[in-house]
């Protein structure tokens, strides 16, 4: 169990590295930054796409319109989007559920955002306060999304975000640091189930925190093919809502002995997976993950009742095939069951570990 227990290192520490990649994140953009306002009923595609991608700006939404993308939106490399008018948020158990006073719709595009650097080169970039709808799906992986992250530094920066009604998802290969957002209503489109749907699906370890992540046909957060390195250091997803989505609340799946790994924790899980098998919380084909002080079960959270998830809290599970990853080295730890039943636990110690666990 060697590799897992490095994760509960890396999710102590990572709380006391984080304000520092923050501030130096800050440090390059806020002094360098030109600022570009964009009233409501002006273009916005051709004001953020003309922008060079070896400048620094920053794009200020006008509030109290929605802003109709008729190309996909590219910002470039140290690149801000925010709204004129900050969002406020409203407590929902250990998440931020924001109000934003800014929207950007792509009904006619298969992605609405999708930022890149000079050369194809990752793009650092920060999106703050505004509501995203309408990515299309056209048959594509990349399609029927709000963002998309394949081109996004892992130091980028996503807060206060609304994002719902997309066909696929709400984040494709989403990449960064997700925090107080919200995630309802994606995967609209029946034929991105079980392909490219849910509320965020990711390749590289991030970051969600303090989100709101509900009523999702699909999964709500999930890492699949690899959830691969970053300097994230660990696919940590914590003190977030996670309820109502049609099949897993959070899927760990298909991660190598070379991919990442997982630290999920302090996170609210209810009435998730009544469309589909699995659970609350899912691990398929995957290994090294730590699943601890989680809550599930029927509860109360902020005046509102949520049921317990259809099948059951936590499911790990190996599904025997030779082209995928063996389960090995997951950690169940110190989660509230509340009535729910974890399935994996009955397997070796080295497969997965089950200890502290309250019925």
């Amino acid at each position: 169990m060697t590799t897992v227990k490095k994760i509960s290192q890396l999710g102590l520490v990572a709380a006391a590295i984080m304000l520092a990649l923050i501030l130096l994140f800050y440090s390059r953009a806020d002094a360098q930054a030109q600022i570009v306002s964009i009233p409501c009923g002006q273009d916005i595609d051709a004001k953020i796409n003309a922008d060079p991608k070896t400048t620094s700006t920053r794009f200020v939404l006008g509030a109290d319109c929605t802003f109709t993308a008729s190309a996909t939106l590219v910002p470039g490399h140290l690149d801000e989007v925010v709204c004129a008018i900050p969002p406020t948020f409203t407590q929902r158990g250990p998440a931020l559920d924001p109000s934003v006073r800014c929207h950007v719709a792509g009904p006619s595009v298969g992605v609405v955002f999708d930022p890149v650097g000079p050369s194809g080169s990752l793009a650092k970039v920060y999106f703050e306060g505004f509501e995203i709808t309408g990515g299309n799906f056209d048959g594509s992986s990349q399609s029927g999304t709000a963002i998309h992250g394949g081109k996004v530094h892992d130091d980028s920066r996503f807060y206060g975000l609304y994002i719902r009604n997309n066909d696929a998802a709400g984040i494709q290969s989403g990449r960064g640091i997700f925090e107080r957002i919200e995630l309802t209503n994606n995967s609209t489109d029946s034929r991105t189930l079980g392909f490219n749907a849910a509320g965020l699906k990711a390749r590289h370890e991030i970051e969600v925190k303090n989100s709101y992540v509900h009523d999702t046909q699909a999964n709500g957060l999930w890492c699949d093919n690899g959830c691969f390195d970053t300097s994230r250091n660990v696919f940590w997803v914590h003190h977030n809502l996670v309820v109502k989505n049609g099949r897993a609340g959070i899927r760990w799946e298909k991660v190598p002995s070379t991919g990442g790994e997982a630290l999920i924790e302090h996170n609210e899980v209810h009435g998730n997976s009544y469309a589909a098998g699995g659970g609350g919380i899912t691990v398929r084909d995957a290994k090294d993950a730590i699943i601890q002080y989680n809550r599930f079960g029927a509860v109360n959270i902020a005046a509102v009742n949520y049921e317990k998830n259809t099948n059951r809290a936590i499911f790990a599970s190996d599904s025997g095939r030779s082209d995928r990853p063996d389960l090995l080295n997951i950690d169940i730890l110190n989660n509230t069951l509340n009535g729910e039943v974890i399935k994996g636990c009955e397997l070796p110690d080295a497969l997965v570990a089950c200890t502290g666990n309250t019925p």
